[in-house]
């Protein structure tokens, strides 16, 4: 299953989860300038795509993404301020969108 499509047939009656912003999150940070960005965005959708084919559990697919918020927080302070704003960006998003939200609406 494509996990574009996995996260938009999530039932989330309360409205919780802004599917559309997690895409957008998601999408922006595979398509960033910046290596070490690209690569987390594209580890997360791999992840999400293993989850959404039920090739790892709901425990795996949180374990992984809060390993890649850490890596990104980490990161963080190497970087120009410039640079800094996106990664912030990225780890709020996956502590907003995939930690505090999406992870509770999964199976």
């Amino acid at each position: 299953m494509d996990w574009k499509k996995f996260i938009n047939e999530l039932k989330d009656e309360a409205g919780t989860l802004a599917k559309d912003e997690l895409i957008d999150l998601i999408d922006s940070a595979k398509n960033d300038s910046e290596i070490f960005i690209k690569r987390q965005g594209e580890k997360i959708e791999k992840y999400l795509k293993q989850l959404a084919n039920g090739q790892i559990s709901k425990a795996n697919f949180e374990s992984y993404i809060i390993d890649i918020k850490n890596l990104i927080e980490l990161h963080a302070y190497k970087l120009s301020v410039a640079a800094k704003a996106r990664v912030q960006r990225l780890a709020d998003g996956i502590t907003d969108l995939i930690l505090d939200k999406l992870i509770s609406l999964v199976y």
